[in-house]
């Protein structure tokens, strides 16, 4: 049975400068790798099993799972036949022989019944317009025992100081062109109820305090804002330009700061 199509903020065959955009993508799936093996153990990752990753775009997380945990088959999910291309090529010639990659739906995913162990997805919650209906889809081929781990943000929960005045009303707009387009900006705080409700038990939270300073600033200006700028309808998009020239001269005042709260939800299929 076809899947009903849809909507998401987030499609990456959709998007203008696709090139550009992975290349983006590349460089913000480093941040916080450091910390990345040690969450999946605080979450409880088997040493032996299937694993997934859902979304995994050009499978930086994917590998470091297969490396880490050679007790694991891990496999890598994404709708992009472009990102999951990149991946490929990266683990052409890599030793890891527990690593593969496949294109799929969340919503429909081509996974049999009961299959894995452990379910991972980053920044993809944030994207769904029917975040039920893919946790139904993660459910079935959860087995019994398993566990789905989400890490995601909420708009609401990134600060910058001194903020420019310009921030505010940009930083607005993005957050309801993600609406309008079928995301939630603010899925982060709304995951562990999600999962409840999803039928989900031992519902872990994680609350991670990120803390930033000027080259923070300038890294999150060159590589994330203009591809968030891109969600605008395009007669308020020279205003988010002169946003992001804001951004990129307080990362230039060695006082300024930047804030994040970002949210791990964990919970086990009964």
């Amino acid at each position: 049975m076809k899947s009903e199509v849809q909507k998401g903020s987030y499609q990456f065959e959709k998007l203008e400068s696709r090139h550009r955009e992975a290349e983006f993508l590349a460089e913000r799936a480093q941040m916080r790798l450091e910390g990345f093996v040690d969450l999946l153990h605080r979450h409880q990752i088997p040493a032996t099993g299937k694993a997934l990753e859902v979304g995994c775009g050009q499978g930086i997380r994917t590998g470091i799972i297969a490396r880490n945990f050679p007790g694991l088959e891990v496999l890598g999910l994404d709708r992009s036949p472009e990102l999951l291309a990149e991946a490929e090529s990266s683990f052409k010639n890599s030793e890891l022989k527990n690593l593969k990659f496949l294109s799929g739906d969340l919503y429909a995913l081509p996974l049999a019944v009961d299959t894995f162990d452990f379910i991972y997805a980053r920044l993809v919650f944030m994207h769904l317009e029917n975040p039920t209906a893919a946790l139904a889809s993660l459910m079935r081929v959860l087995k019994p025992g398993g566990k789905i781990l989400i890490e995601d943000a909420d708009r609401d929960c990134m600060f910058f100081e001194p903020a420019p005045k310009s921030f505010a009303d940009f930083w607005r707009k993005i957050q309801s062109a993600q609406r309008r387009l079928g995301g939630d900006p603010n899925i982060g705080r709304k995951l562990a109820p999600l999962l409840k409700q999803s039928g989900f038990s031992k519902v872990q939270i994680e609350v991670q305090n990120i803390l930033g300073e000027g080259s923070d600033i300038k890294f999150l200006a060159r590589t994330l804002m203009p591809s968030l700028n891109l969600y605008l309808v395009p007669e308020d998009r020279a205003e988010g330009e002169e946003a992001i020239k804001d951004l990129h001269r307080l990362a230039e005042d060695p006082s300024a700061t930047f804030y994040h709260f970002w949210f791990a939800i964990s919970g086990v299929k009964p």
